[in-house]
């Protein structure tokens, strides 16, 4: 066999062989107090607000209505979605896994 032939073989070979998938690094919720929210765009909105006076009676209402949730602290989450200026989209573990959109100050 030539080395170019060699080569061609190795190559082939190379391209054939499945790569595995990385597995998934799961993430703790770290201390009290981290939301996050189902729309990136209520995310971003209530952001925004910061620590003006609204923010908290707009969080707890996007809470009540079921646009964002409350995380337990310790609470393992998966990043399965990297998003711009430390957003992250990150899933719930449990019996229906969820995705909501956080910010990464909330992750270990």
């Amino acid at each position: 066999m030539s080395r170019f032939g060699a080569a061609f073989l190795i190559a082939a070979t190379l391209a054939a062989t499945p790569v595995a998938a990385a597995e998934p690094v799961p993430h703790k919720i770290t201390g009290s107090g981290a939301w996050g929210c189902s729309d990136k765009g209520d995310l971003v909105d209530l952001l925004f607000l910061g620590i003006s006076a609204t923010f908290q009676a707009k969080l707890e209402a996007a809470i009540a209505e079921g646009r964002c949730v409350a995380f337990a602290p310790g609470e393992s989450v998966v990043i399965v979605e990297q998003g711009d200026h430390g957003i992250v989209k990150v899933q719930r573990g449990g019996a229906a896994p969820a995705v909501f959109w956080t910010t990464t100050r909330y992750l270990n």
